[in-house]
């Protein structure tokens, strides 16, 4: 049940609060009206959406109180504040998983190559263009960058041959094994 609203949050200030960034632009930007009733809900009128929050459990502390909202509303069905909230986790995963420090990253190309080796390990250069529709000839430079880079590495069985490197195959291991544990560096 809706109690009497004490606050009303505008989208824009939630987000700059928060401190997260923002990702969406809406012509029509959703608003937090806080009330001292026992639960959130969504009420839509004439095809508008209104998101009244319960103020229990909700913090004094400006920043951590617009943090607590976005999620809120994120969860009561709105689309930008999910976009936003999703953006944030993302970023947060991407910082604690040293995504950041990965210097130089790939390409998209080499990103295309390096996939395709390591679903096709023992791959020709040939098939590696077939695969990944590049030329040739950018595949040879490609593969040749990412060798010098201890990505790839010229098969066993073969000169003509590409496998991920030992590294690289360590690292994904080590991906895996995080991931079924639920245990990060």
């Amino acid at each position: 049940m809706i109690g009497a609203i004490t606050e009303s949050w505008n989208f824009a200030d939630l987000i700059e609060l928060s401190g997260y960034r923002n990702v969406v632009s809406t012509n029509n930007p959703p608003t937090a009206l806080v009330h001292d009733g026992a639960s959130d809900e969504k009420v839509v009128t004439s095809g508008v959406a209104a998101y009244y929050i319960s103020e229990n459990g909700l913090a004094s502390e400006e920043a951590e109180r617009a943090r607590q909202l976005l999620e809120r509303l994120y969860r009561l069905g709105d689309w930008a504040a999910g976009e936003i909230v999703e953006r944030h986790r993302r970023d947060e995963e991407r910082l604690a998983s040293g995504y950041y420090e990965l210097k130089p990253r790939l390409s998209v190309p080499q990103m295309f190559v390096r996939r395709f080796v390591k679903r096709h390990p023992g791959s020709s250069i040939e098939e590696i263009s077939a695969g990944t529709s590049l030329s040739v000839s950018a595949v040879q430079a490609l593969t040749d960058e990412l060798c010098n880079r201890g990505i790839l590495a010229l098969s066993d069985q073969s000169k003509t041959k590409y496998d991920l490197s030992a590294t690289e195959q360590a690292r994904y291991r080590e991906l895996l094994e995080q991931e079924a544990t639920g245990v990060k560096p």
